[in-house]
């Protein structure tokens, strides 16, 4: 009994994991479902709660897995057609206000101010 319970548990999960995909169950699905094979005499109480709890975890984890995926390859793709991601603007815009402020600072000209501004002549005037 016990090596025929161990096998209807393993073809449970694996039709689980694989049939539907455990990245698209919610936790109250996975017990609704472990429920019914509960009721049905399938699976004990204690067996059912473990299985949720393992299926769960898996399920945590295949997301993890697919969201870490889908992130390396928009990541690449950005890459590959030579687009910045919003980070590396920012990093930029942050670059060019450093250099804006150490220019007016060797030029003395206020902040904001282009150098060679409205108030000077220009060169031949």
């Amino acid at each position: 009994m016990v090596e025929s319970s161990q096998s209807i548990r393993e073809l449970i999960e694996r039709t689980f994991l694989v049939g539907v995909g455990a990245a698209a169950f919610t936790k109250d699905r996975v017990q609704e479902l472990v429920g019914e094979f509960v009721r049905r005499g399938e699976l004990s109480t204690e067996e059912g709660r473990d299985m949720v709890d393992r299926l769960v975890a898996r399920s945590r984890d295949e997301a993890r897995t697919v969201v870490k995926k889908a992130d390396t390859s928009l990541k690449g793709a950005l890459h590959d057609l030579g687009l910045a991601t919003r980070r590396e603007l920012e990093e930029l815009e942050m670059r060019v206000k450093q250099l804006e402020h150490r220019l007016a600072l060797l030029e003395g000209t206020p902040e904001g101010e282009a150098p060679g501004g409205a108030g000077e002549a220009a060169p031949g005037e």
